[in-house]
């Protein structure tokens, strides 16, 4: 992941509350709201233990999930420091809208879409994940700054889907590991010399492109996270 950083002319130097110490850690939650994953078979095969036609077009959808997530981080100097996050995720798929159907056959049975029609899914994606990078901060006030960082990681996940318009033919549980990449802005509020509060917006990516089936995944994210120095 390359993350552009700009100076902020108007802000003075970051030697607020929260930037007292070199060791920080935080805890946290939130929600994270996935886009929607294009599907493209472009010949017959197998994916994930399901034989699929060719020609088959789409995307998936999900409903948006949540987060919990911890922070780990090194103050370097005023302005950067350098973070470990850790994140568990759980989301719901919530149907595939095929553009050309076809076929998948799962277990000896079959599931047969329609082109340009949507179909229900049940199924879910969990996932833990760890990136490692930098972050910059910029005081605005005494007790605020603003910050933008982000890095790269990996992400170990299940996805799984049970049945597909009531039918068992597209269904598969997969465990993988995949790399990962997050860039992510938002402020900090101190409330003491030890304590603050973390908002942060994310933009998220995992190269979980399956050859012959779907894209790669990608996500935003909105947390809050209480840190505390030591």
């Amino acid at each position: 992941s390359i993350i552009a950083i700009s100076s902020l002319p108007f802000v003075s130097q970051a030697d607020t509350y929260n930037v007292s110490d070199n060791f920080y850690v935080g805890l946290g939650a939130g929600m994270i709201s996935p886009n929607d994953v294009d599907i493209n078979v472009s010949g017959a095969g197998t994916v994930n233990g399901v034989a699929l036609s060719g020609g088959i077009t789409g995307e998936f959808e999900f409903d948006n999930g949540y987060q919990i997530n911890g922070l780990l981080g090194y103050r370097i100097n005023d302005y950067l420091s350098f973070e470990t996050e850790l994140g568990y995720t759980k989301f719901d798929y919530d149907k595939v809208n095929l553009t050309v159907g076809g076929t998948a056959t799962s277990g000896g049975v079959t599931f047969t879409g329609a082109a340009s029609t949507s179909y229900d899914i049940d199924g879910s994606i969990s996932a833990f994940s760890m990136i490692f990078g930098p972050t910059l901060d910029f005081d605005v006030y005494e007790n605020f700054e603003l910050l933008l960082g982000g890095g790269i990681g990996f992400a170990s996940y299940n996805d799984e889907i049970k049945s597909v318009g009531g039918s068992t033919g597209l269904s598969y549980d997969e465990d993988s590991t995949d790399f990962a990449a997050k860039f992510k802005t938002g402020a900090n509020y101190s409330f003491t010399e030890q304590t603050y509060l973390q908002a942060t917006y994310g933009f998220n990516y995992i190269n979980s492109g399956v050859d012959n089936f779907t894209d790669d995944f990608t996500a935003h994210s909105f947390n809050a996270n209480l840190v505390f120095n030591f």
